[in-house]
């Protein structure tokens, strides 16, 4: 049973700071950020304004049979699990190994139990660990005056993947198999990247993270991979028995000017396009939830809501539901991952038109980061709008996309795609080269 103790924060924003440089001194560290006090989000959000862990005491990777890994691995220890789930875990539960380069080379899940978790909320932090009160004293203040080297960001070129050229012929090529009915929608993804590359994780987060604010910010730290998260989208949370998953479809940029802006949070309020996209992710969502939830409970309690975040208004909706009796929260994670939002529907063809079209594996990026609770409640994002690096290989990344439907217009499709990624471009002075 781990010991719980309560500190009063005389500056939280302070030791917000101190806590993501001190990150440099563990191989194993998640912090998530909901950025609670700088967004207008839908209700029930979030229920911390930040969660972090650190100090790995046991750990948990895997390439196959990792949802039972999950399982056995929690139902072990039966303590809180910080960590993880690559996109690429599709390959194990729908058998659908892809050829794809894979430049990133992380696991399909990687977990690890923290020696400490902090949960802060309003003025308070609680620090929950097996260490006693003098030890986390000690820690505090060791987190309160540790140096922080912050810089400023350096510039980086990132290279495309494949051409804005190719890019509309692969649209073109999607909407062929949407018109002749193998699917309705999928979401293409193209990646930018930078291969030979030295970076401070974690001073990028601090910075980045100011500027974006979005609700669910992540640094993850494993034995492969930092990533370098500011996803404004929640994959699936577990409460006792509820189940909320809230998809994104649907993107417009923003504008200094108050009334363009609002122009365009109406635009997007009002836009047939994204509506149909929101709509159609929302009934798979909806499907997928009905395979582990008590009869009758899987509900839309909000459709296509736009919502206004640092550099964009998003679509989102919310869908819950009730788990049956007796269902491990595994099963919930097994029957709805990948989320519909990043594969498409029908999930199974997406998935293979993805691996056909797409140019490299995705690994964590449309995977999903967050933590599960010793009694087995959960909460996941989507790795969108993030940064993974590799720093044995000293790789950096960035994928952005989009849903594409009979109703896309390639250049309007590569346009959001840019939109999604210029916060990220604008903090590194990157100026994109389309030809």
């Amino acid at each position: 049973m781990r010991n719980k103790f309560i500190f009063n924060l005389k500056e939280k924003d302070y030791f917000f700071r101190k806590l993501v440089f001190f990150s440099e001194e563990y191989e194993h560290f998640c912090l998530l950020d909901s950025n609670s006090s700088k967004n207008n989000v839908p209700e029930r959000y979030f229920e911390y304004d930040f969660i972090c862990a650190f100090d790995a005491i046991e750990t948990l990777s895997s390439n196959n049979n990792s949802i039972l890994k999950i399982k056995d691995f929690h139902s072990k220890f039966n303590d809180w699990m910080f960590g993880c789930l690559s996109y690429d875990l599709k390959d194990e539960i729908f058998n659908i190994p892809s050829n794809s380069n894979d430049n990133l080379n992380s696991d399909h899940i990687s977990f690890f139990i923290p020696k400490y978790v902090i949960l802060a909320k309003g003025s308070k932090i609680e620090i929950l660990t097996y260490e006693n009160k003098e030890s986390t004293k000690s820690l505090i203040n060791q987190i309160s005056t540790y140096y922080c080297n912050e810089q400023k960001l350096t510039d980086i070129t990132f290279k495309a993947r494949e051409s804005k050229q190719s890019y509309l012929q692969k649209i073109n090529k999607i909407k062929y198999h949407i018109k002749r009915g193998d699917i309705y929608e999928i979401n293409y993804c193209q990646e930018f990247f930078n291969d030979n590359i030295l970076i401070s994780p974690h001073n990028i987060f601090y910075h980045l993270n100011k500027s974006t604010q979005s609700p669910f910010a992540s640094f993850l730290k494993n034995n492969k991979i930092n990533l370098i998260g500011f996803s404004p989208e929640r994959y699936l949370s577990k409460n006792d028995l509820k189940i909320i998953s809230q998809p994104i479809k649907g993107t417009s940029g923003r504008s200094n000017d108050s009334d363009q802006d609002t122009f365009l949070f109406n635009k997007l309020l009002k836009s047939k396009k994204d509506i149909s996209e929101n709509i159609m992710i929302v009934d798979l969502v909806r499907n997928d939830l009905s395979v582990t939830a008590k009869s009758g409970s899987v509900n839309v309690d909000k459709l296509c809501g736009v919502y206004s975040f640092s550099n964009v208004h998003q679509m989102i909706s919310t869908i819950s539901s009730q788990l049956k009796n007796g269902m491990h929260f595994t099963e919930v994670i097994k029957t709805s991952f990948p989320m519909g939002s990043m594969t498409g529907a029908p999930k199974y063809m997406a998935l293979n038109l993805i691996d056909k079209f797409e140019e490299n594996k995705r690994s964590l990026y449309s995977g999903s980061i967050g933590y599960i609770t010793p009694n087995g409640d959960f909460d996941f994002n989507v790795v969108i709008r993030s940064l993974i690096y590799n720093y044995k290989r000293k790789y950096l990344s960035l994928s952005v996309g989009g849903a594409i439907t009979s109703k896309s217009i390639p250049i309007k499709e590569y346009e959001e795609c840019i939109i999604k990624a210029q916060p990220i471009f604008n903090a590194f002075n990157h100026v994109l080269d389309e030809e």
